[in-house]
């Protein structure tokens, strides 16, 4: 007899949960010989049987159906075979709904819209990282939000932690010596944040900054008149723009982050992913 196990994995969606379980469980045996077969979308009785027309008798069946009927309609027939039938969604639906007593909704591609969310999240990271610190000014016109500041003002922090909620933001230093890229001003003004922050709390961000790099001694980047003239440059330019402003002196990153999303919503609604 074939020493190889046929694993058929049968979904009513991508498969994918049952394939990442699936590899924790055979990790435990080094040894096995096996062969996965992945059937995905699964939806009626006349396709499971085309499935079971084809798995020979040393199978193990695993499955994520949602449909009642038709998970049991699975087990019926992998009784009838004696095939052994791993149900990881089944066994969670009841565990849940023994403990709580509510019932499941037993839609289909639910945890499909849970991975679209997180691939969601990972191109607008992906995004943030391609256009933080404004090094591709093309990046605005496709931003959901655009972040705008003077250093240490909490631009990158607060730009990630808006990605991993599905946001596409970039940020744009402001440095009065430098222009404007003519990009910004073709971005809807309810996209454009500006932040500000108290002229000694940034001294104080500066300075620590500084020490932090080893810079010793007086310096510009913290000098108090320095400071004030980038942050009047800073209003200016938000007055121009006609930008949303948000003060971050008191704020966490993670305060800052809310309050955007709040406002963004106030603007265009939920994000749509």
């Amino acid at each position: 007899m074939d020493d190889t196990l046929t694993i058929v994995i049968i979904s009513d969606s991508t498969g994918e949960t049952a394939n990442v379980y699936l590899k924790s469980v055979t990790s435990q045996f080094p040894y096995l010989n096996q062969r996965v077969v992945r059937r995905p979308d699964i939806k009626t009785t006349e396709e499971v049987d085309e499935i079971f027309a084809d798995i020979p008798d040393y199978s193990i069946i695993v499955k994520t159906i949602t449909s009642l009927e038709l998970s049991d309609y699975i087990s019926k027939l992998a009784y009838e075979k004696n095939i052994e039938v791993i149900d990881i969604l089944e066994y969670g639906i009841r565990a849940v709904e023994k403990v709580t007593g509510q019932k499941p909704v037993r839609e289909i591609g639910l945890t499909h819209n849970l991975s679209q969310n997180y691939f969601s999240m990972i191109e607008a990271i992906e995004f943030a990282i391609q256009y933080d610190d404004g090094k591709d000014p093309r990046g605005f016109t496709k931003s959901d939000i655009v972040l705008l500041g003077v250093s240490r003002t909490s631009k990158t922090p607060t730009t990630m932690i808006l990605a991993t909620k599905g946001f596409k933001v970039s940020n744009l230093p402001l440095v009065p010596e430098s222009r404007l890229p003519q990009e910004i001003f073709e971005v809807d003004p309810d996209r454009l944040i500006g932040l500000i922050i108290d002229p000694d709390k940034l001294s104080d961000i500066r300075e620590d900054r500084s020490k932090e790099l080893g810079l010793m001694g007086e310096s510009v980047y913290y000098n108090d008149t320095r400071i004030k003239t980038e942050l009047e440059y800073a209003k200016e330019v938000y007055r121009d723009l006609d930008a949303k402003v948000i003060d971050v002196t008191n704020n966490t990153i993670e305060q800052t982050a809310t309050e955007i999303v709040e406002y963004y919503k106030s603007k265009f609604g939920e994000i749509s992913n």
